[in-house]
């Protein structure tokens, strides 16, 4: 596996973590963020990385600070 592809998991990983904390159903933050289900879906399994603005605009719906997401994401000498 490619470090990129690790890093996409980890990404989607902790995204779905935080989201599932939070509550909340796919499509419920999908659409309050301004992207489809499926784009969420991609992200959360690591198929596809957000954009920091689409990764911003998911986190602002899940009241989520980047510090907060950051412990979610686990420490990143794990990726290498």
């Amino acid at each position: 596996m490619k470090p990129e592809d690790r890093v996409s998991r980890q990404v989607g990983a902790a995204l779905r973590r935080v989201r599932v904390q939070r509550r909340r159903r796919q499509y419920q933050v999908a659409e309050a963020a301004g992207i489809s289900r499926w784009e969420l879906a991609a992200y959360e399994r690591g198929r596809q990385r957000p954009s920091v603005a689409a990764l911003a605009a998911l986190l602002r719906v899940l009241a989520c600070s980047a510090e907060e997401y950051g412990r979610h994401l686990g420490p990143w000498g794990c990726l290498s």
